[in-house]
C-alpha cells in the first residue's frame, strides 16, 4: 500500500489497518504483518517531509512533526517487532532517521519542547540504525538548539540511551556504535558543547558516560570480554 500527500491534501487517510497521514508530502508503504503507521505534520511552513517504509512484522510506526520549518523524518523498518515513533516539536531544521532490521526493534525520538516555553528546537537531527538481531531498543531524547546524536547497534542485547538537554548555541553530539553480544550504553548529557563518543566491540560491553556543564568531552572505546566503563563529569 502507498499513500502520498500533498501540502494541499490537509485530509486523512485511512487504508490497509490503521494508517493515517495529514498534510505536506508524506508516503507511507506498508507490507505484511500486524501494520499501522501515523503521519501528523502540523503547519507545514518550509519543506516538510516524512517517509514510512516498512515490511513484515509486527509493525506500529508513527511520526508526529509539529510547527515546522525544514523537517523531515524517516523510519525504514523491515522485519520482526518493530515500533519505532519520532516526534519532533517547534522545530526549525529536525531531521531524524529510524532503520531496523530483523528481531527486537523498538526506538523512540523525541526532541524539541516539552514545555521550555515551547521554543527549544532549532537544528537537532538523529539517526538509529539497529541492525541484525536480537534485543534492540534505543531512545533518544534531545532538546533544544544545535543537538545530534547517533546510535548504531549490531547483534545481541543491544539497548542504547542518549539524552541531552542543550540549548546553548553549541552542538552537543554523542555517538553510540555498539557491535556483537550483550552491548548496553547510555549517554547523559545537559549543558551544551558537549561531546561523547562511545564504541564497543565483541562481548560483555556496558558503558555510561554522564556529564552536566558544558563543554566537556568523555570517549569511552572498548574490544573484547568483559568490558564496564563509565565516565561521570560536572560543573
Amino acid at each position: 500500500m502507498k499513500v502520498k500527500l500533498s501540502a494541499l491534501a490537509l485530509g486523512l487517510t485511512l487504508a490497509y489497518g490503521a494508517t493515517s497521514a495529514l498534510a505536506a508530502e508524506a508516503t507511507i508503504d506498508q507490507s505484511g504483518g500486524f501494520s499501522t503507521a501515523e503521519i501528523t505534520q502540523f503547519f507545514n511552513g518550509e519543506e516538510i517531509e516524512a517517509t514510512i517504509t516498512t515490511s513484515g512484522w509486527n509493525n506500529n510506526h508513527e511520526i508526529t512533526q509539529t510547527l515546522s520549518e525544514r523537517v523531515w523524518a524517516d523510519i525504514d523498518a523491515s522485519g520482526s517487532f518493530n515500533d519505532a515513533r519520532i516526534s519532533q516539536s517547534m522545530l526549525n531544521y529536525g531531521g531524524a532517521e529510524v532503520k531496523q532490521d530483523a528481531s527486537g526493534s523498538s526506538v523512540n525520538v523525541n526532541q524539541g519542547a516539552d514545555f521550555y516555553f515551547l521554543g527549544a528546537g532549532t537544528s537537532q537531527w538523529a539517526f538509529v540504525n539497529q541492525s541484525s538481531g536480537f534485543g534492540h531498543d534505543a531512545n533518544i531524547l534531545q532538546r533544544g538548539h544545535k543537538v545530534e546524536a547517533r546510535v548504531n547497534q549490531s547483534g545481541v542485547g543491544n539497548d542504547a540511551d542518549i539524552v541531552q538537554i542543550g540549548t546553548g548555541a553549541a552542538f552537543n553530539e554523542a555517538r553510540v556504535t555498539q557491535s556483537g553480544a550483550h552491548q548496553q550504553a547510555s549517554v547523559s548529557q545537559i549543558g551544551s558543547g558537549l561531546m561523547a563518543t562511545v564504541t564497543q566491540s565483541g562481548a560483555g560491553h556496558k558503558a555510561q558516560v554522564v556529564m552536566t556543564g558544558d563543554n566537556h568531552t568523555a570517549t569511552v572505546r572498548q574490544s573484547g570480554w568483559g568490558n564496564t566503563a563509565r565516565i561521570f563529569q560536572g560543573n
